[in-house]
């Protein structure tokens, strides 16, 4: 199916770029993809398609009509021209080359079929998933799974997108393998609790965010800066040695067992040299403290392991959505967390896993752009999401950003993404980041994509070029459930409830 010739308007034919003039009649979108043949061996040498615009012949006396509001509508005179640039031609071995030898001008340009479709974007092997279709052609378009998880992913959109449907399905379909893959998502708004219906109980489990917390693996500082103290005040030092005593014990740190611990600390053990009743008053502040602290727990408790858990379960959710607690506390447990599976890992070449972390910017945020919680305990969580995309693929734990905002996300975090999945058209900050990490070519074509539509860039398709895909979803948020106008009608039949309950008239 020819579709128009290369042309050019210098007389110039570049190989790696063409000029297109379509035929009378033949339509073609940005990112689809045409092919010409190889000069020499025949095979298709692909190309994408870029950018598509009306051109008109220019004539002197154009501009002096329209100025007096005589337009000629001359279709003879408009051509349709797209430009494209190459991506290259498959050999014999399966290898993408390039095409080096010259195109003669005026080559017939024919739209990609599917069977050359399917040779540049089926991945080797059958370890992979599905994430939806090519929507020139209906194509399947499958994901290399050892790739996501070896060289990590970027799942970034707007809100109302799809990005969290794309990203919710690809752990439902990922989970489902054979072998499965295991997943540890961190979700700030209970998303992924719609993972538990279509995948069931025995492969998800939706833990709160609190049965994770291990109040014995806190350093003494983020006790003191939980109360405003400087390590340098008394009632701070004496706090620093009473934890230190529970840590020689190995005993876990509980508001009684710190109290007791603040009972055997002296004066003269800490350099105390002042009255002894003085001393006494700050180790009351210091009981006063325990009891008010949200860091220290009331009895003893039994913190969940997610090694453990990752263990019997496909899918570990790690719920953040619920509690008013701050966000420096939330920081130190997803800290624990992390540093425990990546630690499991390093030690052990049988574990393994992908963490998601759903809106990205609140655990690994760009300095300046977007802060929230404490800086120390946002800073040591953002240093071990650092570790982890740095060098946690090499070692089998995978790292699935999600975010709505790209230039909110550390960069350093985001450019090890090498697979990139985006939803929707971006923010011109997010744009411009976009370049930096894949290239211009990928970037222009991202434009107002339909909601359930991303172009797909990364080491997961079979060659790292971008693919427009239409996404199928195989589960959907939690949130979808509920819509803006099914609440306000229950809050309507509610009232309406209660405005026919009668009242009585008071006898008095």
């Amino acid at each position: 199916m020819t579709v128009g010739y290369t042309y050019s308007e210098n007389g110039e034919y570049r190989l790696n770029e063409l000029t297109i003039v379509l035929l009378r009649g033949e339509e073609i979108a940005m990112g689809e993809l045409v092919h010409v043949e190889h000069p020499k061996n025949g095979s298709p040498v692909v190309y994408q398609v870029t950018e598509v615009y009306p051109h008109k012949r220019v004539r002197d006396y154009d501009e002096t009509l329209l100025r007096e509001g005589r337009i000629i509508g001359d279709a003879d005179d408009t051509t349709l021209h797209a430009n494209a640039y190459q991506w290259g031609w498959i050999d014999g071995d399966g290898s993408l080359r390039p095409l080096r030898h010259p195109l003669a001008p005026n080559t017939p340009v024919q739209h990609a079929e599917r069977d050359v479709i399917a040779k540049f974007t089926k991945p080797n092997g059958e370890w992979k998933l599905l994430l939806g279709t090519d929507p020139s052609t209906d194509l399947d378009v499958e994901l290399g799974v050892y790739p996501l998880i070896r060289q990590s992913a970027l799942i970034c959109g707007a809100v109302g997108t799809g990005k969290t449907t794309t990203a919710v399905s690809m752990v439902a379909r990922a989970a489902m393998l054979d072998p499965p893959v295991r997943f540890f998502v961190v979700d700030k708004d209970g998303e992924y609790t719609s993972l538990v219906e279509r995948l069931g109980a025995e492969r998800v489990l939706k833990v709160p965010w609190e049965r994770f917390f291990q109040p014995s693996d806190i350093p003494w500082e983020d006790y003191v800066a939980e109360f405003g103290w400087q390590k340098t005040w008394w009632n701070a030092k004496i706090l620093v040695k009473a934890l230190k005593i529970l840590y020689a014990q190995a005993a876990q740190v509980t508001k009684e067992s710190l109290r007791r611990a603040v009972g055997y600390v002296s004066g003269d053990s800490l350099g105390f040299k002042k009255k002894e009743d003085e001393f006494e008053s700050y180790r009351q502040q210091v009981h006063i403290a325990v009891g008010g602290s949200k860091l220290i727990p009331d009895g003893t408790l039994q913190p969940l392991d997610p090694v453990e858990l990752l263990s019997s379960r496909h899918v570990v959710i790690m719920d953040i959505s619920r509690g008013r607690d701050t966000w420096a506390q939330k920081h130190l447990v997803v800290a624990q967390v992390l540093r425990r599976i990546f630690g499991e890992a390093l030690e052990n070449r049988k574990f393994g896993c992908v963490i998601v972390l759903e809106e990205a910017m609140y655990y690994a945020p760009q300095r300046g752009v977007f802060d929230v919680g404490d800086k120390d305990t946002r800073g040591r969580l953002l240093g071990v999401v650092k570790e982890i995309a740095t060098n946690g693929g090499r070692n089998g734990v995978g790292l699935w950003i999600v975010t709505q905002r790209l230039a909110t996300v550390d960069k350093t975090v985001v450019t090890q993404c090498a697979n990139n999945i985006i939803c929707h058209s971006l923010e011109d900050l997010d744009r411009q980041r976009l370049a930096e990490i894949v290239g211009d070519e990928f970037s222009k074509l991202i434009g107002d994509l339909p909601q359930g539509e991303a172009v797909v860039k990364g080491t997961a398709l079979k060659f790292r070029f971008p693919i427009w895909v239409k996404v199928l979803p195989e589960v959907y948020p939690a949130s979808s459930t509920t819509t803006p106008m099914s609440r306000f009608v229950h809050m309507e039949l509610a009232s309406r409830q209660v405005s026919e309950i009668p009242i009585l008239a008071d006898d008095s």
